[in-house]
This record gives C-alpha cells, sequence and structure tokens, in this order.
C-alpha cells in the first residue's frame, strides 16, 4: 500500500517489465563482445520499495562488470563509455604499473581454444600468450560496452512518460473503486 492506501500494481508491473528490457539490452550489448557469457549471467536487478511507497531500480552484475561497463583506460591509451545522460566520458578506471591477472587470461585463453605460434612455427604456451595478451591490456585498456547505461540513456524519455502513464492508471484505479458497487 502507498499514501493514501494507493495501490501500486500497474506502475510495479511497469517497473518490472522496463528492468527485464534493461537486463536484456545489456546482454545483447555484451553478447556482442564473445567472452566467456559469465558477465552476461551475472546481470541482475533489484525493485526496491521504502516507507514512503518510493521505487527504485538497481542493477547489478559480477564484480568485474563495472569495469566493462566503463572500460579501462591503459597505460598508454584512452578509453571513454557512454553515461547516463548519453555524453562519451572519459573511464574513471586505468592501469598504471599492473595488469590484469595472466593466470586468468592463460584460463581464457585454454577454454577459447586459442593457440599462436611465433615467428618460427613453434606454438606459444598458453601462459607465455596471456602474459603478452595481459601486457597488451596494459598497454591499451579495455574498451567499454555500456551495456547498462547505454540502453537507459536510449530509453530514458519513454521510460519516464510509460511510469507516468502507468502511476496515472493506479491513481484512477483508487479513485474509482469507491464509486463501483
Amino acid at each position: 500500500m502507498g499514501v493514501f492506501g494507493l495501490k501500486y500494481d500497474n506502475l510495479d508491473r511497469y517497473l518490472t517489465s522496463y528492468a527485464e528490457y534493461i537486463i536484456r539490452q545489456a546482454k545483447r550489448r555484451l553478447k556482442k563482445r564473445r567472452q566467456t557469457g559469465n558477465l552476461e549471467g551475472s546481470l541482475d536487478y533489484t525493485i526496491y520499495k521504502d516507507e514512503k511507497a518510493r521505487r527504485s531500480i538497481r542493477f547489478f552484475s559480477a564484480g568485474y562488470g563495472e569495469f566493462i561497463e566503463k572500460g579501462v583506460r591503459g597505460n598508454q591509451g584512452k578509453r571513454t563509455y557512454i553515461d547516463i545522460d548519453g555524453r562519451r566520458k572519459l573511464s574513471p578506471y586505468r592501469y598504471t604499473n599492473k595488469m590484469p591477472p595472466v593466470d586468468t587470461l592463460a584460463q581464457w585463453v585454454m577454454s577459447k581454444g586459442i593457440q599462436a605460434t611465433d615467428l618460427k612455427g613453434k606454438e606459444i604456451p598458453p601462459r607465455s600468450l596471456a602474459f603478452a595478451i595481459a601486457k597488451t591490456i596494459q598497454r591499451k585498456g579495455i574498451k567499454a560496452t555500456s551495456h547498462f547505461t547505454q540502453p537507459l540513456s536510449w530509453s530514458m524519455k519513454r521510460f519516464k512518460d510509460d511510469m507516468i502513464k502507468n502511476f496515472g492508471k493506479d491513481v484512477l484505479k483508487s479513485i474509482m473503486l469507491p464509486f463501483k458497487h
């Protein structure tokens, strides 16, 4: 129940469908990266309701999701992301003297079946290849996906309009209930 006994059934249904839409769009953007799919699988949301009947949607992902969302600047390159207002911003994250974990990259190289050879045609071991990839990432950074902020930015105006419509339906419903017998 909300203020004055108002039920927010339409608004709650709309917020749920909007949050699910954003999750679908975020997964679609992440699929383009063709990674392991672990980050896609970790995407989720919660709709919070407080004692004053206010609602908020919070989106979640695996711990490293923020780095993929906003990218990471390399020590020799710049990376940007799209914020919720649709503006391009410089990533707040940056590699300096550290690089991504080689062991994690080695597991990824093996899981993807990536093989490489040196100039003499000799196969490069997965750990050595992972080290080369880690150094490149340290230098160039990680490109941002803006998997949450871009869909939010694209849909914000429509979200606000539809949210007001659904709130209006709830208000009309509560006003009309006393007159139905």
